[in-house]
């Protein structure tokens, strides 16, 4: 197959899953049959940041050859591939806190590249858009952006679930997977990079029983598919609790107008006018707490969340309680 042609058939998968969102994939893990896949996977991540870095075994993707992509179109064929434990190393958080990162080997960064084009043509029409991070076209400042149009926001609810990397469950997400996915060989696949394992700070091996490795190329992704339910849960929130098409006016500032033009209609002195409209423009024109006006906005980017309310405080404190249910 061509690589024209290679490139059609996952345009195929990403125009099918535009055109009807509940979509079932099938027929995928073929493509790793493909070696066009494997270097367009090669091109897609080569001058990334990181690319270079090596894994546990010592190889990276200074490597890339003709061998490799003949070793694992064969030993996809027969299922007989099997990623390297990853290599690891702790890196400072902006919190104070360390975080774990994961290097997989050369060939391991292919496969999960390739595997990270796939899922991005089945999922990336379909994602929320209301999550901006590791996305085409989408960032850390499209995220800000957005919250710069929350105006009138009384209650931020802000959350980390970066434990959300370490702690995913394995067979949840398999379940979600199959929602979109019908080739159990390419679950398996993506099963077996989430197992892969590590070797510790002590070069200690450690099974990986839960979570999805910071640092694949494919654990970005595979975080949104995972956090894209939260996503669909805040939308369902936004819909129901959106009231109102307008805040009522603040009565204080009723007032406030009123004696104000009052003194300007009566003629009184400048310096009470002056007085009285300070007064009027230093009172906010609606109700803050209008009962009868609610918004909810939600923005999330990778394991960070942030939630705009306007809404009374037990409203704000009871949506927290529920999106903790929820996780």
């Amino acid at each position: 197959m061509e690589q024209s042609k290679l490139v059609e058939r996952l345009e195929g998968y990403r125009r099918r899953n535009s055109a009807d969102h509940g979509y079932v994939n099938g027929d995928l893990y073929r493509l790793f049959y493909n070696r066009d896949l494997y270097i367009i996977a090669y091109n897609s991540v080569k001058t990334n940041d990181g690319a270079e870095t090596s894994g546990a075994d010592g190889t990276s993707l200074h490597g890339f050859c003709e061998e490799w992509i003949t070793e694992l179109i064969a030993s996809m064929r027969d299922e007989s591939y099997q990623p390297q434990p990853n290599r690891t190393t702790m890196i400072p958080k902006s919190n104070g806190k360390m975080r774990k990162l994961s290097f997989p080997n050369g060939k391991d960064k292919l496969v999960q590249e390739a595997v990270r084009i796939i899922l991005e043509c089945i999922y990336e029409p379909t994602f929320s858009n209301l999550s901006h991070g590791f996305r085409p076209k989408r960032s850390t400042q499209s995220a800000i952006a957005e919250v710069e149009t929350w105006r009138g926001t009384i209650w931020f609810i802000e959350g980390d679930i970066s434990a959300c990397f370490d702690e995913i469950d394995h067979r949840t997400l398999e379940t979600i997977l199959r929602e979109r996915i019908s080739d159990e060989r390419f679950i398996r696949l993506i099963n077996k990079i989430l197992k892969a394992g590590y070797f510790d700070m002590q070069h200690i091996y450690q099974k990986t029983k839960t979570g999805n490795a910071q640092g694949s190329c494919c654990s970005p992704i595979l975080c949104n598919i995972y956090l894209d339910k939260l996503d669909r849960f805040m939308e369902s929130i936004i819909e129901r609790d959106t009231t109102g098409d307008y805040r009522r006016q603040n009565p204080d500032y009723a007032k406030a107008r009123y004696l104000y033009k009052k003194a300007v209609k009566n003629g009184s002195d400048p310096k009470t006018v002056k007085h009285l409209k300070g007064e009027m423009e230093n009172l906010p024109t609606s109700d803050r707490y209008d009962p009868n006006f609610r918004r909810v906005k939600y923005v999330r980017y990778a394991d960070d969340f942030l939630i705009g309310v306007i809404a009374p405080k037990a409203y704000a404190i009871d949506l927290k309680q529920k999106i903790k249910e929820f996780l």
